[in-house]
Order: C-alpha cells, then structure tokens, then sequence
C-alpha cells in the first residue's frame, strides 16, 4: 500500500549530494522521499545511503565492507538530517549517528578496510529471469490494471525508480515466495549522480519494498495489512564499484514472519548477473484490526 500523497520529487540531487560541516559532521537538506507506508516518514534507503555517503564523503580513501544500520525513529521528509561520523579507536569500524532537530533517528555501523581486497565474492546465483526489456514497468501495468492494483502501479511511479516486476508472492513465476525487481534510477533523474555513485544508488534502492514479499505471504493467507517499517537493514558488499546508471535486480525472500515480526533476505545483482550487495533486514508489519461480522 503507497500513500496517494506521495509526490514525485522535481530533483534528487540533495539524496546523493551531502553538505560537510567539519571532519566527523555533515548534513543534507530536504525534501526527501516518503516511505511505503507514510508519506512524510524519509524511505529508509535514502537513510542508508545517506549514512555510506557521510563515511565515503569523510574517507574517500577507505572501503566500506559491510554496513548495518537501525531505524531509531521515523525521519521526517520535511526536516534536514544530520549525520555524525566516529571512529573506533582499534579497529576498522565507524559509527554513523543521524539527527534531526537533535533528536536520534538512526545509528550505522560501517566497517572498512584500504582496499577492495577484503570485499568477498557471494556464493549466491542470479536466478534465471530475462532482462529488463523483458517486462513491463509499473507505468506500462498502470495502464492495464483497475482499482486497487491501478493505483498501487501510480503510486509506485512516483518514486525516481524506473520499476520491473518480474514475480512475487501473489503474481509468482517460480514455486518460491519472494519478490523479484528489475531496478534502476530513472533516467531523468540520473543527472544528479556522479560516476562514483553507484554504491549509493545501490544502498537506495536495497531498501526499496523490501517488506512487500512478507506483506504478500499475509495477503495469500487473506490477512490484510495496515502498514509497516524496517528496523535494522545490513548490507554486505561484495563490489565497490557499481554503475549508478544500469539496471540491478533485486530478490527479496521472507526468512521468518512471526507475529508481525519478519525477517527478510535479499540478493542484488547488476546487468551481468553478478552478486553485488547481500542484504538481511529485519522489520514488523501491522496487521489491520478484522472486522466483527454483524449478525
């Protein structure tokens, strides 16, 4: 479910270009996107790459491995966020603490190494789905749908995505319950990305309806669901250099779902069918409240 009052944004130069303060602090302006479930809560993959952004911007000679981040609370869209960098004294980790209004509305942890040589190559091969051009994006499927799902594919288009679903759990291809994405930053909006932005993009879209495969999973089960959030996101970075322009497709099965509590896996991959980002979250979804039958 996407909000009616998610707005398309007119840019998206200030996701992926932050202001530094001093050595350990910077900060980036709104708008910023809304999230799934509520317009004016900031979508938590522009969190995440914001958080990376801030430790690339202030170490540019370092190589993030691994980064974990937890929402702490909802980060409004129309407020600046702030991000605070510190290193740990004995090791090759840093903390990412987010602000807004000084209030804490999340906290990564980035661990690091000098050279690509750390980052390992996943075990985990590209299902096999055809590319991109094979399916149709959700402006093509707007057009074809009615009511509930017309809309679902109008509101998705919002976003600076260009979006191609290629399976999930109540529209699947494969007797696996998991949503399959082809993904890219639209092409209008890719001016607002330097060359060296590709991880960013990456981590952006690491997040993008992440939790729809567990919401799915409830709707076969005819359980309606009101809303829900992420809570901690980890990624696990196999490549550093990533093309911030090309397409990545992104594989997102559901672990466990436990009262509300769910915990996903995803699996991105670029052009090439390479393993780039390995990714575990954790998240909760509400169920809406059933109604009483009348007798």
């Amino acid at each position: 479910p996407l909000p009616n009052m998610l707005a398309a944004p007119a840019s998206i130069h200030n996701y992926f270009n932050i202001i530094q303060i001093d050595e350990s602090n910077v900060k980036s302006e709104p708008p910023f996107i809304g999230g799934a479930f509520l317009a004016d809560r900031t979508f938590g993959g522009l969190c995440v790459s914001q958080a990376l952004n801030t430790f690339m911007s202030l170490n540019p000679g370092l190589i993030p491995h691994t980064v974990n981040y937890k929402f702490v609370a909802p980060a409004k869209t129309s407020l600046p966020l702030q991000f605070k960098l510190n290193h740990f004294d004995d090791g090759k980790m840093a903390s990412v603490f987010a602000y807004q209004n000084e209030k804490p509305v999340g906290l990564g942890h980035i661990r690091y190494a000098k050279d690509v040589d750390h980052l390992d190559s996943s075990p985990f091969l590209c299902p096999d789905y055809g590319s991109p051009e094979e399916y149709p994006s959700t402006v093509e499927l707007a057009k074809n749908f009615e009511g509930h799902m017309k809309a679902l594919m109008e509101g998705l288009n919002k976003f600076p995505l260009e979006i191609r679903p290629v399976e999930s759990p109540l529209f699947p291809s494969s007797d696996v319950d998991r949503v399959t994405l082809w993904l890219r930053i639209k092409p209008e909006y890719q001016d607002a990305l330097k060359p060296t932005d590709g991880l960013l993009a990456a981590m952006f879209i690491s997040d993008f309806t992440i939790l729809q495969v567990a919401s799915e999973i409830y709707e076969k089960s005819n359980i309606k669901v009101k809303s829900g959030a992420s809570l901690h996101h980890s990624v696990w970075i196999h490549d550093a250099k990533l093309d911030p322009y090309g397409w990545y497709l992104t594989v997102v099965e559901c672990e466990v779902i436990s009262f509300g509590r769910v915990r996903l896996e995803s699996y991105i991959f670029n052009e090439a069918r390479k393993c780039v980002l390995s990714v575990v979250q954790e998240g909760f979804i509400q169920r809406a409240p059933e109604r009483k039958n009348k007798l």
